[in-house]
């Protein structure tokens, strides 16, 4: 049984992976590790390259709707080892980051579900540190704000027992965005947590897979709204949404910005859907 597997999620990324996974399968051979690629639903030929050019990684690949939730549930599911890492297919881990985050998630107590490193990117942010707060009504996510801290879904290490215990990341999210936050939420619920491992360093180039734009901001307005539902839903953060958000959607319609009173129309259409 391989010491660790890690997943590794990605869309259309055959020029990212290119530059980004010889570091990640080498830092995967000095832990002893596996490597599982999930090809989500891409056209750029991506598996066909790994196939070609990387045997030692195992592929597999998905069709129909792409989904970041649903890519890394189907390589956790794969995998054959107790310790489960996922990482970004855009991540470049310093030598010896992996076996630190192993050596780091084993020899703490069996309520630490996840170990995250530091993850710097070339913003100056830290992935590894953000939290989720709520605050005038709305769900917010970022560094240095007064919440729960959630593990990174650029890079963290988690048990497997933990992982599935939480069933992965919840697929309302699909395509993309506060999955991550979503699953932090629910481990503290469960009576997890998370660590950090800040003397360990796993770089976010942050290559944007999913590109950038309003259609970007527009999806995460839309989940955010998602993830309110899911996880704020006491009687004082009911009452503080409902105060605000007219608030908010009057300010963003005369300010112009749309991906947040587009987000939220996309949100309440999905609420209608069955």
């Amino acid at each position: 049984m391989p010491e660790v597997t890690v997943v590794i999620p990605s869309r259309n990324g055959r020029e990212i992976l290119t530059e980004f996974l010889p570091g990640i399968l080498e830092e995967a051979r000095r832990a002893a590790g596996e490597v599982i690629l999930v090809d989500d639903c891409s056209d750029d030929g991506t598996a066909d390259l790994v196939a070609a050019r990387y045997p030692s990684v195992r592929l597999l690949s998905r069709e129909g709707d792409p989904g970041f939730c649903h890519a890394v549930n189907m390589g956790m599911g794969a995998a054959d080892s107790d310790s489960l890492l996922l990482l970004n297919n855009d991540t470049v881990p310093r030598e010896g980051s992996f076996s630190a985050l192993l050596a780091d998630l084993w020899s703490s107590p069996e309520e630490v579900a996840a170990v995250v490193p530091r993850i710097p990117r070339p913003d100056g942010t830290d992935d590894g540190d953000f939290r989720w707060g709520f605050r005038r009504g709305l769900a917010v996510t970022g560094e240095g704000i007064e919440g729960e801290p959630y593990p990174s879904g650029a890079c963290s290490l988690w048990r497997r027992k933990a992982w599935e215990e939480l069933g992965g990341l919840d697929t309302r999210y699909a395509p993309i965005y506060w999955e991550d936050a979503d699953l932090g939420a629910r481990m503290h619920r469960a009576g997890y947590r998370m660590k950090r491992c800040t003397d360990v360093t796993v770089e976010h180039r942050h290559a944007a897979t999913m590109g950038g734009g309003s259609a970007s901001d527009t999806l995460r307005e839309r989940n955010r709204f998602v993830f309110m539902d899911a996880n704020c839903s006491t009687a004082v953060m009911r009452l503080s949404r409902a105060i605000w958000l007219p608030f908010h959607l009057t300010r963003a319609r005369l300010c112009g910005n749309m991906p947040f009173t587009d987000g939220y129309s996309q949100y309440r259409r999905l609420r209608k859907s069955p």
